[in-house]
């Protein structure tokens, strides 16, 4: 499974427009790739980023996204509810393993 975190330079999570670089990681073979944010500054910008990675789960926590980013993602890419705030974290508790296809309001309303 691929999965993407938005997160800052340090690795701490970031809402979309926030984050410096999107950190992949593959479940399957335990690779971590980070990229530069190409959206940084946009939370619209940021998830038509994460979609051209072709990933199969995006971790969030309340906040990180827009109803604009949701909605331009639903059906694209399953979401990760995650604890944590940092990404190594996420990914040493496997937080990204229950995906889910919709997300609660409250997770994108601003």
């Amino acid at each position: 499974m691929k999965v993407v975190i938005p997160c800052n330079i340090s690795r701490k999570l970031v809402p979309l427009d926030m984050a410096d670089i999107i950190l992949g990681y593959d479940s399957n073979d335990g690779s971590i790739i980070e990229e530069e944010n190409s959206g940084f500054g946009s939370k619209e910008a940021t998830m038509a980023f994460i979609l051209r990675l072709s990933a199969d789960v995006i971790t969030v926590k309340e906040g990180m996204l827009c109803p604009g980013s949701y909605m331009m993602s639903q059906g694209s890419i399953k979401y990760s509810i995650v604890k944590s705030d940092n990404a190594d974290d996420v990914i040493k508790n496997k937080e990204y393993a229950e995906a889910v296809d919709q997300l609660p309001e409250n997770m994108f309303a601003e």
